[in-house]
């Protein structure tokens, strides 16, 4: 059962008034009565910007707020910002409470348009660059199944140094469940690189099979020489159906993840140093 919060009184028959009221015949408004008159003390000038009839986002400060938050910032470190740019905390004309309303505003209003969003984005990349590749599926209800993109500087690099792909599934995304396969490689430099991405609603062996297509028709010179996964078996079948000479191996980190499971170094103390 919930419980009913008491509020202190806060009227005090304060006197002060305005009344504003509309010209008969047209559409202007004049004032009919001011009376400025208090029996309480005013708001200190330090402490307007508190008020509610006193806190607004200007746009400037809105497109600020969001290019902030595309570079992961804070919204604590969003108001020192904007304190530093305008001159004090009094002068920015709202408060963090009004930023994170401001903010799930914004992001109702994306609710629901998250593919078509990204559809955009992509369509736009590859206007700038025809050499970008991507895949989008959806079910019957326009949900997003199934997408796969590769772009100019990772199909080159693909050419470069494609001999072995690595492919982790592991990753999962907070908001919508989706497993993300990212297909890394070497270059001659020792450093990791992306070859191509993925989003998957299953993992199952028609999904990687699908994502397995799309990658040896983005990338150029066919199919790797070897691919490094995890053991799941539904990718297993999907490599050996989409790249039949390609050898598979699993990783060495998920092999060695499983050695106290497997092999108790209490039972094998003796070699499990040289194991």
């Amino acid at each position: 059962m919930a419980v009913k919060r008491h509020r202190g009184i806060s009227r005090c028959g304060c006197k002060a008034r305005v009344v504003v009221v509309k010209v008969s015949g047209c559409k202007q408004y004049a004032f009919s009565l001011i009376v400025e008159g208090h029996n309480h003390t005013m708001t200190p000038p330090e402490r307007v910007h508190f008020m509610r009839s006193h806190r607004h986002i200007s746009e400037p400060a809105k497109l600020l707020t969001k290019q902030l938050g595309s570079a992961d910032i804070p919204t604590h470190k969003k108001m020192s910002i904007l304190e530093v740019q305008s001159g004090g905390m009094e002068k920015i004309g709202f408060t963090k409470k009004d930023i994170y309303n401001f903010e799930y505003y914004e992001s109702s209003l994306m609710k629901n348009h998250d593919v078509e969003l990204v559809t955009e984005y992509f369509l736009a990349e590859q206007k700038n660059n025809r050499s970008f590749y991507f895949k989008i599926e959806g079910d019957s209800n326009d949900r997003l199944t199934r997408c796969f993109w590769a772009d100019a500087t990772s199909r080159r690099a693909y050419g470069f140094y494609g001999d072995v792909v690595v492919l982790d599934t592991t990753f999962n995304t907070n908001r919508y469940g989706l497993p993300f396969a990212p297909m890394l490689g070497v270059n001659n430099h020792g450093q990791t690189i992306v070859f191509a991405c993925a989003f998957l609603s299953k993992e199952t062996t028609e999904s990687f099979i699908w994502m397995f297509e799309e990658f040896k028709k983005a990338m150029p010179g066919g199919g790797p020489k070897m691919i490094i996964t995890d053991q799941d078996a539904a990718m297993a079948r999907a490599i050996f159906e989409v790249f039949p000479i390609t050898f598979h191996r699993l990783c060495i980190w998920h092999i060695t993840t499983k050695f106290f499971d497997k092999l108790p170094w209490t039972v094998y103390e003796e070699y499990w140093k040289d194991f």
